[in-house]
C-alpha cells in the first residue's frame, strides 16, 4: 500500500487524518443542536458538554486499564493524586496536539541546518503512532534556541508496518549527517523507538551513520497491552509477543548489530496511559530514566528530558546564536 500511495502523500496522510476528525467533529456538534435545540435547549447544552468530554474520558479509561493491568500482575501502581494529576495534564496536552498541532501546524518550525554545523553532532527527532514531526514542536524550539543542527521527520505511514518508516530515518539521517559530518543522536517517542531499531537493523556492517546514542521515550520495546485493541499493521507489531518484535530481536542479537554499538537511554513513566508496565519500555541493555508522573505524550515537555538530550551531546554541539 506504501509503494501504490507514494511516500510524499502518504507524509501528510496524519495531518489530514486528523483534519478530516476536527471537521466531522465540528459538523456533528451543528448537527446535533440545530437537531435537540428546538426540543430542548438543555438536551442541547448537555449534549454538547458530553462531546467535549469524550475525549477526557476515553483518557480516563486508559489510565483506569493501566492501574487495573499493574495491579493484577502485583506490580506497584502509582498513587492516586499522581494518576489524577497526569490525567489532566495528559488531556490538556492532547487537545493540543492532536487538535491543533498536529493536524494544522506540521511545519510550523522548519528543521535547523546552520552553516557551521560542520563537526557538531545533531539530533533526528522521530514521532510515534498518529503523529507527525509537530509534536516536537517544543523541542525543536530549544535546539533551535542552542543552535544544535536537527531533522524532525514525518513518517510516511498511517496504519502501514514499521517498516515503511526506514527510507525516511534513512533520509533524515544522512542529510544531518552531511551537513555535520558526525552520526547523530536519535531520539524516538513510542512507536518512533521502534522505527528507529528496525532502521538500524538494516544498516550494512561497519556503516558510519550508527550514531553514539538514542533516546527512546515511552517507546513500547516489548509490546503493549493497548494495541490489542487497535486495528492496522503497525499496531500488530507492537502487541505483546509479536511475531515483529521476536524478529527484531532476533536480529539486534547477531554479532556486530548496529543496536549493539548504540548507547541506549530508554525513558519511561509510571503514569504512561499508553505504554505499560513500565519494564515494557525498556531494554536489558539501556540506561533507564524514570519520568514519575507523566503521562504517554506529556513526556515531551519534561524538564528532564530535555536535559537527557542535553547531556548527549558534545558541548561543541552547543553554540548559542
Amino acid at each position: 500500500m506504501a509503494a501504490d500511495l507514494g511516500f510524499e502523500r502518504l507524509e501528510f496522510m496524519v495531518a489530514w487524518w486528523l483534519r478530516a476528525v476536527s471537521l466531522f467533529n465540528v459538523l456533528c456538534v451543528i448537527a446535533w443542536v440545530a437537531w435537540a435545540w428546538p426540543r430542548s435547549a438543555w438536551l442541547a447544552v448537555v449534549g454538547v458538554v458530553l462531546f467535549m468530554l469524550a475525549g477526557r474520558l476515553w483518557l480516563g479509561l486508559q489510565f483506569w486499564v493501566m492501574q487495573i493491568f499493574k495491579r493484577r500482575l502485583g506490580l506497584p501502581v502509582a498513587s492516586r493524586d499522581a494518576v489524577l494529576r497526569a490525567w489532566n495534564a495528559e488531556t490538556q496536552e492532547s487537545m493540543h496536539q492532536f487538535a491543533w498541532q498536529i493536524p494544522w501546524r506540521e511545519w510550523e518550525v522548519g528543521d535547523h541546518l546552520p552553516p557551521d554545523a560542520q563537526g557538531r553532532c545533531g539530533v533526528v527527532l522521530v514521532h510515534g503512532w498518529m503523529c507527525n514531526r509537530a509534536v516536537w514542536t517544543q523541542t525543536m524550539l530549544q535546539l533551535r534556541a542552542q543552535n544544535i543542527p536537527y531533522v524532525a521527520v514525518s513518517l510516511p505511514m498511517l496504519l502501514h508496518g514499521i517498516a515503511t518508516a526506514r527510507p525516511t530515518v534513512e533520509a533524515a539521517v544522512r542529510r544531518l549527517h552531511e551537513a555535520t559530518g558526525v552520526a547523530p543522536l536519535l531520539v524516538g517517542h513510542s512507536m518512533g523507538g521502534l522505527v528507529l531499531r528496525d532502521w538500524l537493523r538494516s544498516l550494512p556492517a561497519g556503516s558510519g551513520l550508527v550514531p553514539h546514542a538514542a533516546i527512546t521515550i515511552g517507546t513500547p520495546h516489548h509490546g503493549s497491552p493497548l494495541a490489542m485493541c487497535v486495528l492496522g499493521t503497525n499496531v500488530k507489531e507492537m502487541r505483546p509477543g509479536s511475531a515483529w518484535l521476536a524478529q527484531l530481536r532476533s536480529d539486534e542479537a547477531e554479532t556486530g548489530s548496529a543496536f549493539s554499538r548504540v548507547r541506549w537511554h530508554c525513558v519511561f513513566s509510571d503514569c504512561d496511559n499508553v505504554v505499560f508496565p513500565e519494564s515494557t519500555s525498556q531494554l536489558a541493555n539501556g540506561e533507564p530514566h524514570l519520568l514519575a508522573g507523566y503521562a504517554h505524550v506529556q513526556m515531551l515537555g519534561a524538564p528532564r528530558l530535555w536535559a537527557l538530550i542535553e547531556s548527549q551531546l558534545p558541548f561543541a554541539a552547543r553554540v548559542r546564536c
